[in-house]
C-alpha cells in the first residue's frame, strides 16, 4: 500500500500545481526580459556621430536628436582650430552604441594657459621636439640655415621672431626651429603625405625635415569641418624625388572618397611598378 504522501505526488492535483507554477515562473522570466530589452534598448546600436570641428551647441544638438549625451573630457589649445571647437572623440565616429550613453569630447580651449617657453636649441632636432612636447608647444615650422651640423636646432622663434627661454606663451603654440642644413646641398628623399590630414602631413614633412607649404582645397571643402576631415590627394614635389632639407611640400586636399580612393589605386600600381623597375638590372 502506497504512503499518502507518495499518492499526494501522484495526484493530479499535485501536477497541476507545478504546471501552474512553472508557468507562473516562466511567464515572470518572458516579462522580465522583455521589460530589460525595452528599458536597455537590447539589440539596438545608434550610430555615433562624427563631432570634430563642431561646437558645443552643434554636439549638444545633435546629441539630444540621437538620445545620447556627452561630456567634455579634456581641453587643449590649438590655435589652428576655432575656440571651443571640437578636436577630438571617444568613442569614435561610426561606433556602435546604446541611447544615453555617453561620449567623452576633447575641445579646443577658449583662453589658453600661460606657460614659459623652454630651451629648445643647442641640441640635436629630435631633443629639442621632445622639449616642446613634454611643455604642451608643437613645432609649426623648421628654418633652415648653413651650418656644418645637419639637423641641430641652433634658435627658436615664435611669430617670425626670436624667443628667448623663459618668456611667456600660449600652451599649444607653434614654434620655429632654426635648424642646420650642412654645408653643402644635401638632398632627402621627399615623404608621401598621401591619404592623410592636413596635421598629420605638416608632422610627417618636419619629421623627414621638410616644410609644409601651400595648403589648398577643393570644391568639396566647404567649412572648418571639412577641413579637418579632408585627406591629402596630390603633394608637389611628388614621392620617391629628392629635394633639399627644408624645402616646403605643397599639398592639396578633399573629402571625395571617390578621388582618395582613385588616388589609392594609382599609389598601387606606381608602387609596384617602382618595385619591378629595381629588379632590372
Amino acid at each position: 500500500m502506497k504512503s499518502p504522501f507518495i499518492q499526494f505526488l501522484l495526484s493530479r492535483i499535485f501536477w497541476k500545481n507545478v504546471l501552474i507554477a512553472l508557468s507562473i515562473t516562466v511567464g515572470l522570466v518572458i516579462l522580465v526580459q522583455i521589460s530589460l530589452y525595452f528599458y536597455t534598448g537590447h539589440g539596438k546600436k545608434i550610430k555615433v556621430p562624427d563631432f570634430t570641428g563642431m561646437s558645443l551647441q552643434q554636439v549638444n544638438r545633435l546629441c539630444a536628436e540621437n538620445n545620447i549625451k556627452w561630456v567634455i573630457q579634456d581641453s587643449t589649445y590649438f590655435e589652428e582650430s576655432p575656440r571651443g571647437a571640437v578636436l577630438d572623440q571617444y568613442p569614435e565616429p561610426g561606433a556602435g552604441i546604446k541611447k544615453n550613453r555617453k561620449i567623452f569630447l576633447i575641445t579646443n580651449c577658449w583662453f589658453p594657459q600661460i606657460i614659459k617657453m623652454p630651451k629648445a636649441f643647442d641640441m640635436p632636432y629630435r631633443q629639442a621636439e621632445r622639449v616642446l612636447a613634454s611643455a604642451g608647444l608643437r613645432i609649426a615650422n623648421i628654418e633652415y640655415i648653413p651650418h656644418f651640423a645637419p639637423t641641430y636646432v641652433l634658435g627658436q622663434k615664435f611669430d617670425g621672431r626670436a624667443i628667448s627661454e623663459g618668456s611667456n606663451i600660449a600652451k599649444g603654440s607653434g614654434i620655429t626651429l632654426v635648424v642646420g642644413m650642412g654645408l653643402s646641398n644635401e638632398l632627402a628623399p621627399v615623404p608621401s603625405l598621401l591619404n592623410i590630414s592636413r596635421e598629420t602631413a605638416r608632422i610627417l614633412a618636419m619629421n623627414s625635415y621638410f616644410n609644409l607649404g601651400a595648403v589648398k582645397y577643393d570644391s568639396t571643402v566647404t567649412n572648418a569641418r571639412d577641413s579637418m576631415q579632408a585627406k591629402v590627394f596630390r603633394q608637389f614635389p611628388d614621392v620617391k624625388t629628392q629635394s633639399k632639407l627644408g624645402t616646403s611640400i605643397d599639398i592639396w586636399l578633399t573629402i571625395d572618397s571617390l578621388i582618395i580612393k582613385k588616388m589609392d589605386s594609382t599609389n598601387i600600381v606606381n608602387d609596384t611598378l617602382f618595385k619591378d623597375s629595381n629588379l632590372i638590372p
